[in-house]
């Protein structure tokens, strides 16, 4: 078992790449508990469609199409702060398992460095180091990229949800607005 705080034995399980690996681990870890603090905030506090509301009471003296042009701007730039970090989630899902690749090749590189240089017969703890670093980097990128991947797309879908229902909520605002009843399609 690898212990995290451990660094020497981190490195010696990981080989070079035990540190670019831990940081995406964390970095992963960070944005996915942030993002899900974030999330939660907006679906159970109902902010978003409360600011929109006051966004369009306050432009209500303006003509329909001038306010459908606020709202879109706005819900654009309240998507692009809920998807915040979500890219970054993305781009590590692509580069921890490449990581842990890169890992498999450094630690097969070792076991023929050792087997090149070694006279006599081959002992099978000759290439235990090599192909433990090999194995073990390779699973560490994918259980690094495994939640990146799922929180990546997870969190997208969930601020789609949220945009979508933020602009819903503003449509029938907009119609309310012009005088039009809107009880059959709350």
């Amino acid at each position: 078992m690898i212990d995290l705080f451990n660094f020497n034995q981190l490195e010696q399980q990981l080989g070079p790449l035990s540190y670019p690996l831990l940081a995406c681990s964390l970095i992963v870890v960070a944005i996915l508990v942030e993002r899900l603090s974030v999330l939660s905030f907006f679906s159970l506090s109902g902010a978003l469609s409360k600011k929109s509301q006051a966004i369009t009471v306050h432009h209500q003296e303006a003509n329909r199409e001038l306010r459908e042009e606020v709202a879109a701007i706005w819900l654009q730039r309240q998507q692009t702060k809920l998807a915040h970090g979500i890219r970054v989630l993305n781009i590590i899902s692509i580069l921890a398992p490449l990581l842990g690749l890169l890992g498999t090749v450094i630690g097969l590189i070792q076991v023929f460095d050792e087997l090149g240089v070694h006279q006599g017969p081959i002992e099978p703890n000759m290439l235990a180091g090599g192909l433990g670093i090999a194995m073990k980097t390779t699973a560490a990128g994918l259980i690094i990229a495994l939640p990146a991947v799922l929180g990546a797309h997870g969190f997208q879908l969930w601020v789609e949800r949220l945009i979508h229902q933020t602009e819903h909520a503003m449509n029938v605002h907009n119609l309310e607005l012009e005088g039009i009843c809107t009880k059959a399609i709350r």
